[in-house]
């Protein structure tokens, strides 16, 4: 058996190793062979023509904002308006060009396109000869040239890629770097101090050694990582001249680098001159990298990148294949010779390995056989210093682990019922006080309600009591009056009794007698004082009856109410609170009756308008309108008075909270109220701004049966 599996092993591992590795080499090779071109390099590639233009359109911004700024000085309109500091300016206009050593020519023109002023010094320092300055300052802009027009016009006028006629007058580029023969320009308007308008034109002429000069940097560093035929060019805005390369005339190459082509591509086309139509057709869609062959036969890869400026160009940085592939030809090699050395020790390690695998897999076979069979008493021995001998302990610890965990089933069997028994009883036990409590809760909730209610028939009873003492006061007061007009009556009545016969001395007797006793105002007066009994006697019904309504808050039977009536019911019973302070502004819709416990709607309607008189301190207006609108009912209650603060308007509806003095509220009153609605299926909603008042809003349904049980 163990030479069985040591060949057994050696069939599939050999295969099971070396194939992969054969395919992990191929796919590695192929894989950066992609990866290098699509990946890394276009990348770095789309990176560094991205930098590059950015660091022209940088160079460019500022040469601009140079250009502006010679512009400020006042010395340049002085001489042109006042023909006055022309040496002081042609001497600026010198040490600006030796400062900066960019500068071919500053020249200021006057509005008409007259050459005043320039520089009398090159940018290497030497002196123009007379001659020369004589024919520079003879020329005037090309009419086809638009930068002067625009600057005349205020604006910044910008000359293109191009060789300038003016350098040409003082400048003698001919046997030089042919970059050296092409400028860029900026045209600033030159305004008057005074006026502000624009009395002439300094033109900035940039030799393109500038420009050139960042490219050529592009290409000394990637020489120095190994991609020496890498480089970075330049084209117009026309997508198809050529204005920066690293191929031109005059060029002086450094150390051991050799040209690969003589020609000038300065000023050639991609198309007409170089058949690269397609590559003027990907910078045209804007495309970040393109493949092509230049010269034919050379295939090179670009990274492409438009410049933001004010001149269109677009940037871009190329490199050969066979550079680019170089890293990967040297790896392919490698893993060859990997592959080989691999293959060699994959046979050695699988032989070795696969003997010292089998006599403790047979070990580990043999005792599971036993541990099959219910014995977890047998243990294995291997001692190989290695992961098997970790697998016997593993092994070994499993048959422990079983073992003692036989013996907790059983024992956890024999005690399983009694668990249960305790755990049932328990279980018992917590639902009994869960129910203790929920009962104990809802006594509580009842005696706080009750308590509420029981505060509010207290203030009830106090405004009632001073209503009703009113009219028993003035049925008390003419009490007296009324005896005294009863005996008189009575008293008259015996008199008439004692006459024997009404001639005219009685007659005269009797009115003498009712004189007396003052006849005449005692019928009268006492019309009115059975007026008072009656009147008195009415608002004393009116007071019981209205009370008696309200007494319905207990009654637990859901009835067909109206809403308005009750709001008048609760306003009779709070009439002490506002009576000749408050003025009731009732604005009425026309309400269907609704579905309602009566005596709880009653009971909300008094502790909105209890709050409502009470938040106003003096005198105030409270108004009521109620509305039926999309099946509900809507009544409203709004004051004047002091108002709510913010912080507490999300509080006013909690249990307890209250904002008045201690010993003057329960804080039950809104938040029963808020129960009360939401049992009948409503909404209670609250606006207020303190110092301007409070606006409570409650929308009832129509035809809604509310909810049973406590508010």
């Amino acid at each position: 058996m163990s030479k069985s599996l040591k060949n057994k092993l050696l069939l599939y591992i050999l295969p099971s190793s070396l194939i992969p590795l054969i395919f992990i080499s191929s796919f590695s090779y192929f894989r950066a062979q992609k990866r290098i071109t699509e990946d890394r390099i276009t990348l770095y590639l789309e990176q560094l023509a991205q930098d590059t233009a950015d660091k022209i359109d940088l160079t460019l911004l500022e040469k601009r904002e140079e250009a502006l700024s010679m512009e400020l000085n006042d010395l340049f309109a002085e001489a042109l308006e006042h023909r006055r500091a022309i040496a002081q300016t042609r001497a600026l206009l010198d040490k600006l060009i030796l400062l900066h050593q960019v500068y071919d020519l500053i020249l200021v023109f006057d509005s008409d396109g007259n050459m005043r002023l320039c520089n009398t010094r090159s940018r290497q320092g030497a002196p123009f000869a007379s001659g020369e300055l004589s024919v520079l300052l003879r020329l005037k802009p090309s009419p086809s040239e638009e930068w002067f027009e625009t600057a005349t016009e205020g604006n910044v006028g910008y000359i293109d890629w191009h060789q300038s006629p003016f350098v040409k007058a003082v400048y003698d580029y001919g046997n030089q770097d042919i970059m050296n023969q092409y400028q860029i320009g900026f045209a600033i308007p030159i305004r008057s101090r005074m006026t502000q308008r624009t009395v002439g034109v300094l033109l900035t002429l940039i030799n393109w050694q500038y420009i050139q000069e960042i490219l050529d940097q592009v290409e000394r560093d990637l020489s120095v990582h190994q991609l020496s035929s890498g480089y970075a060019f330049l084209f117009k805005n026309d997508h198809n001249t050529i204005i920066g390369h690293k191929y031109r005339r005059n060029r002086t190459y450094s150390g051991t680098e050799v040209q690969e082509s003589p020609q000038d591509n300065y000023g050639t086309r991609l198309v007409e001159d170089h058949r690269l139509k397609n590559l003027s057709d990907a910078v045209t869609r804007v495309e970040k990298h393109y493949d092509y062959e230049y010269p034919l036969g050379t295939k090179k890869i670009s990274g492409l990148a438009p410049l933001n400026s004010f001149f269109g160009w677009t940037g871009g940085v190329g490199i050969n294949y066979s550079d680019i592939f170089a890293p990967v030809n040297e790896m392919r090699t490698v893993l060859l010779f990997a592959t080989a050395v691999s293959a060699a020790l994959v046979v050695i390690l699988v032989y070795g390995i696969s003997r010292g695998i089998t006599v403790p897999l047979k070990k580990l076979t043999s005792t599971a056989s036993v541990f099959s069979a219910g014995d977890f008493s047998g243990r294995v021995d291997v001692r190989t210093g290695d992961e098997l001998e970790e697998l016997a302990r593993a092994f070994n610890g499993m048959a422990d682990s079983l073992q003692e965990r036989s013996q907790a089933l059983l024992e956890l069997n024999r005690n399983l019922e009694c668990i249960i028994q305790e755990r049932t009883v328990a279980l018992q036990q917590s639902n009994t006080e869960l129910t203790q409590a929920y009962q104990e809760l809802q006594q509580t909730q009842a005696q706080l309600i009750q308590s509420e209610k029981m505060a509010s028939l207290g203030q009830l009873v106090a405004g009632i009591a001073h209503e009703i003492k009113n009219p028993l006061n003035f049925i008390y007061g003419n009490t007296e009056f009324l005896r005294d007009y009863v005996t008189k009556l009575k008293s008259l009545l015996v008199f008439c009794e004692k006459l024997r016969s009404f001639s005219q001395e009685d007659r005269e007797s009797l009115a003498l007698e009712k004189r007396a006793m003052n006849f005449d105002f005692v019928i009268e007066d006492l019309n009115n004082l059975i007026d008072n009994f009656e009147e008195g006697a009415k608002r004393i019904h009116a007071i019981i009856s209205d009370l008696r309504s309200f007494s319905r808050l207990d009654t637990h039977e859901v009835s067909d109410t109206d809403v308005e009536a009750s709001i008048e019911v609760a306003l009779s019973l709070l009439k002490n609170l506002y009576r000749e302070r408050i003025q009731i502004h009732r604005q009425y819709g026309t309400l269907p009756k609704i579905r309602a416990y009566a005596g709880q709607l009653g009971q909300v309607f008094m502790n909105i308008l209890s709050n409502a008189c009470q938040a106003i301190l003096d005198k105030g207006d409270v108004w009521i309108r109620t509305l039926s609108k999309d099946g509900s009912v809507i009544v409203e209650f709004e004051d004047n008075g002091a108002g709510i603060p913010k912080e507490h308007l999300n509080k006013i509806f909690e249990p307890f909270f209250t904002t008045k003095k201690t010993g003057e509220g329960t804080g039950l009153g809104l938040s029963i109220s808020y129960g009360i609605i939401k049992q009948h299926n409503g909404q209670i909603r609250v606006q207020s701004e303190p110092g301007k008042g409070t606006r409570f809003e409650i929308i009832l349904p129509v035809g809604k049966e509310p909810q049973s049980g406590m508010a």
